[in-house]
């Protein structure tokens, strides 16, 4: 089950949950696994109220409220019961995050599990966090979380990062948490580029809320990497908008969104992937991140925060680096020292590529998928990959 406007209202769109949904789906239904999966969503005017009842002149904080109310989770709650159908209760349930409360509806009649890149405790403790929710709307909100998360029968996460979060911010059993992991989000891998080159100071930056991934902080550090490489270029994708102010122009191509299935997007994307020697993503939040692991694939070594689950997937001085959050001076100083070494970025990429295949592909996933549910309970949990040593 997936739903709200949050993270999208049908599985198999290419759009919903950033793109994940499509592919685990996907990667479900191939292995088996899959009996029948849908999307909810609230009526419109009942939407309408609960928004006007969250009412704030400042968007970000509107937004946020609207999703934490157990009011709009509860309604969510009410469309899939409206959804399940009889011989549903011979399959187990699997729901994608906590806007809803499906254990409420099963009373024990199927065992249910939820899949999560994040939960509200992480959202709300990171930088980007939005400023200006009451203490009761928080309250609410997480008691809301902790009664369907202790209400499932196990959760998968994403990352042993997450993972560790729900045994300590919400109480949860560690044996009930699992850490499966996540896939990158391509119809087929690429083609390994055995002579790749790493000489060209071209740097790639992708993410729709630019804001977010420090995009900002990215633009400040890159001025200091012009002065030392003159000819180094950065290359912009993902925002739909964006004015750059002019002294920070220089050597900055912005792309725009590119959409892989689209026939004039998608190979652009692919070449920026082939040509640049390095990819950056500095977010001041992030609850997964596909972005850096299509990179890797891709054979280019990452530049990412030293937090969440980037920490995992990257492993630090061996597929890329880690830096600050918010930290510009030590981002600046961290892509001069790499763009300075194509030799230490060739074998960077290389180390990067194998790990995406040892361990991020959805049909992985999906394996540990099926291993979790079928484990008994009480059995400890076993991480996803191997977590980098810090």
């Amino acid at each position: 089950m997936i739903g709200s406007g949050q993270i999208g209202l049908t599985p198999f769109d290419r759009q919903s949950w950033s793109g994940i949904s499509y592919y685990f789906f996907t990667e479900c239904r191939r292995h088996g696994l899959l009996h029948r999966a849908f999307g909810v969503e609230v009526p419109p005017f009942q939407r309408g109220c609960l928004m006007a009842a969250n009412f704030s002149t400042n968007r970000r904080l509107w937004r946020t409220r609207y999703y934490m109310d157990p009011r709009y989770r509860d309604a969510l709650t009410n469309e899939v019961f409206k959804q399940i159908e009889p011989e549903d209760f011979q399959h187990g349930f699997l729901q994608i995050g906590a806007m809803y409360d499906v254990p409420r509806l099963l009373d024990g009649k199927a065992p249910c599990f939820s899949y999560h890149d994040g939960n509200m405790a992480q959202s709300l403790r990171s930088p980007y966090a939005v400023k200006g929710l009451s203490a009761r709307v928080i309250d609410q909100g997480l008691a809301y979380e902790k009664k369907v998360y202790h209400g499932l029968t196990r959760i998968f996460t994403m990352s042993e990062f997450l993972r560790q979060s729900f045994i300590k911010d919400f109480d949860v059993p560690p044996e009930k948490v699992v850490s499966i992991g996540a896939g990158i989000n391509l119809e087929q891998i690429p083609a390994e580029v055995p002579d790749k080159k790493y000489d060209r100071p071209d740097i790639l930056f992708i993410g729709v809320d630019f804001e977010r991934k420090g995009g900002w902080y990215l633009l400040q550090a890159f001025r200091q990497v012009r002065a030392k490489f003159p000819t180094a270029t950065l290359h912009i994708v993902g925002p739909r908008q964006l004015t750059i102010p002019p002294e920070l122009q220089p050597g900055v191509v912005y792309h725009g969104f590119l959409r892989k299935q689209d026939p004039v997007g998608g190979p652009k994307l692919a070449q920026l992937l082939r040509d640049c020697s390095l990819f950056v993503m500095p977010s001041l939040y992030e609850p997964f991140g596909i972005a850096p692991l299509e990179a890797m694939v891709h054979q280019l070594p990452c530049v990412v925060t030293d937090d969440w689950a980037l920490k995992e997937m990257v492993v630090r001085g061996e597929t890329g680096e880690h830096v600050e959050c918010g930290d510009a001076a030590e981002l600046a100083d961290k892509l001069i020292v790499l763009l300075a070494d194509p030799q230490r970025l060739a074998r960077m990429g290389a180390a990067g590529r194998r790990r995406v295949l040892d361990y991020y592909t959805w049909d992985k996933v999906v394996n540990r998928l099926r291993e979790a549910i079928a484990a008994p309970a009480g059995v400890n949990a076993t991480p996803a990959c191997p977590v980098p040593p810090r």
